[in-house]
């Protein structure tokens, strides 16, 4: 790659722009587990086919269990050691790339905003405990999650367009503290539906006691087996023989998973979700942000299946100014996105090849944009210019 390409997307290029980055399921990849259940099905695939239908109580419980439920990152003492590694790596390269964020908005100027977006579809807490980690060992900017409130805490998406600032003890100066806006476009699992309107934020300490239902039935991988073998003679409920003191529990754990605000892994999903209120608002500021004149939108990890987000992007092309950099994982990620989302203006950083160690994980993705040295970092990628 050359020097002129090398230095197109390092951050010491990038200090003066209104900053966004749009994060997806890749960044999280290393500890929470994709939608895929087997080389034949995904989640997404069997909560939209009728003949699941069913058993969708059951589908939604295998949801949580396997790969939901790791999105609370919890840190416990009898996990396994090797899921304790992965999950105390991926936070450390959360929180060193909070902090590099940080460091990058604080190079702003005078008579800038110092604020960053992060625009995420990402149900997990990694950027909350990066971010709370990186605060209580001082520090200083703020970490701004849209929701107001004290004791009880609601989103509210006016809330990202605040500022902070510090004035000195006789208040002879002042300076801004550096924000960053972090935007749940698909929900959170510290988020909790209180009505049609709102939605409470809290982070728990623990599971929420109401999901942690713990059943002696199939696991998904057996279940669908059982029903793809006798799908010619029994529906998916009968291939599955569940009591009906199992149906009732999970009929109760539906309940109270419908209570997480949150965009469900299915076909249909944005248009369930289209007229929720945070998710319509959500797409709205995006597209406010890549209209601002001196704009740049660094994705990664991010698959752009989601057609609203994409259209919004697209749309935001026609801005003369606006700069989208997009990290591709693997070689063929770019075709696959390009399939996708095919215009010139959108600069890819992906792999020459699949040789091993020339993906972009999230560790390289950070190394990329903003380590010092750096040439080595972009050893075996190529760039679309």
């Amino acid at each position: 790659m050359s020097n002129e390409l090398f230095k197109a997307f390092r951050a010491s290029e990038l200090h003066d722009k209104n900053i966004n980055f749009l994060i997806g399921s890749g960044a999280s990849a290393s500890f929470i587990p994709t939608l895929k259940i087997n080389d034949d099905f995904t989640y997404e695939d069997i909560l939209t086919d009728s003949d699941y239908s069913e058993i969708k109580d059951f589908i939604y419980y295998q949801y949580y269990k396997n790969i939901l439920r790791k999105s609370f990152c919890f840190f416990k003492r009898d996990d396994d050691a090797d899921l304790r590694k992965t999950r105390r790596e991926t936070l450390s390269a959360y929180q060193e790339l909070i902090d590099n964020i940080v460091n990058l908005i604080n190079r702003k100027g005078a008579n800038q905003i110092r604020r960053a977006n992060i625009f995420t579809t990402n149900y997990d807490l990694f950027f909350e405990n990066a971010s709370d980690k990186l605060l209580r060992n001082s520090t200083n900017f703020i970490f701004n999650d849209g929701a107001r409130g004290l004791k009880t805490r609601y989103l509210q998406i006016s809330n990202f367009h605040t500022s902070t600032w510090h004035q000195g003890t006789n208040d002879l100066y002042k300076f801004e503290i550096p924000t960053i806006n972090l935007i749940k476009m698909h929900g959170s699992v510290s988020w909790r539906k209180v009505n049609e309107e709102k939605i409470e934020v809290s982070y728990p300490n623990s599971y929420p006691k109401d999901l942690e239902v713990d059943l002696d039935i199939p696991d998904i991988q057996t279940a669908i087996k059982l029903i793809e073998d006798f799908t010619l003679t029994h529906t998916a409920k009968e291939s599955l023989a569940l009591t009906n003191e199992d149906e009732l529990a999970l009929k109760e754990f539906r309940k109270e998973y419908d209570k997480l605000a949150i965009v469900n892994p299915t076909k249909a999903k944005f248009e369930e979700t289209v007229f929720q209120q945070h998710y319509y608002q959500s797409l709205r500021l995006l597209s406010y942000e890549l209209e601002k004149p001196q704009t740049v939108l660094i994705c990664f990890g991010f698959s752009f299946k989601d057609e609203h987000i994409r259209e919004i992007i697209s749309r935001s092309l026609s801005n003369p100014s606006l700069i989208v950099y997009v990290f591709c994982y693997k070689h063929e990620s770019k075709s696959e996105i390009n399939e996708l989302i095919n215009n010139k203006k959108i600069i890819f950083i992906y792999p020459e090849n699949n040789d091993d160690g020339h993906f972009i994980d999230l560790d390289r993705f950070i190394d990329c944009i903003f380590s010092v040295s750096g040439i080595d970092s972009m050893k075996g990628l190529t760039c679309s210019l």
